[in-house]
């Protein structure tokens, strides 16, 4: 696979991911296949995201809602865009800080070495939550999700909303492993259409 592949698979992974934080702030619920995709993509060994996203199915809901940013067909994608500009810049300031970095990096090993649950159990999207709000969620300034409070003050959503984030702090540091960076997303919107459609199918 080559490399505007591998970029744009990323890229749909951070859209992914902040389009599942929007349908859990505005419904308390959330694409099951997608969801777990993204939540596993965090605790992956790999660091090739067509090894951790097998299947285009893996990546649909990113694939779907970066096709609709990009030929701007809804006004309902703002969050999610919102949201996907946020976590590019938190991952800017969470790279100057190594204690974080290692702290991420330490607890996702002792989560792989445990295996006690399935990535989507409450308790994995807990910890994981716990882990996105004593490190990431320590860095200014912090995502403001929007949504209806019934499930934004839902413990469960809020740690399924973190754990989702986190996930998408992942995604963003893959992409630009691939060398993505926002000018290229803006400027290259045709290229970036065409690769998910070749990618989609």
């Amino acid at each position: 696979m080559n490399k505007t592949a591998q970029k744009t698979l990323a890229l749909a992974s951070i859209f992914q991911s902040t389009a599942l934080v929007h349908q859990l702030a505005l419904t308390g619920k959330c694409d099951g296949h997608t969801n777990k995709a993204s939540l596993s993509s965090i605790v992956s060994e790999s660091d090739t995201i067509d090894e951790i996203f097998t299947s285009p199915e893996d990546l649909k809901l990113g694939f779907d809602s970066l096709k609709l940013i990009l030929e701007k067909k809804t006004i309902d994608m703002h969050n999610v865009m919102l949201y996907a500009t946020a976590l590019i810049n938190l991952e800017k300031k969470l790279m100057k800080k190594p204690d974080l970095l290692n702290q991420i990096s330490n607890e996702i090993s002792v989560i792989n070495k445990q295996e006690f649950f399935d990535i989507q159990h409450s308790n994995s999207i807990a910890r994981l939550a716990e882990l996105y709000k004593n490190t990431i969620g320590s860095l200014n300034p912090t995502i403001m999700v929007r949504g209806e409070q019934i499930y934004l003050s839902n413990r469960h959503t809020a740690n399924h909303i973190r754990a989702l984030l986190l996930a998408g702090i992942r995604a963003v540091s893959l992409w630009k492993t691939q060398g993505g960076n926002t000018w290229q997303l803006l400027l290259n919107k045709k290229k970036t259409l065409e690769c998910i459609k070749s990618l989609a199918n």
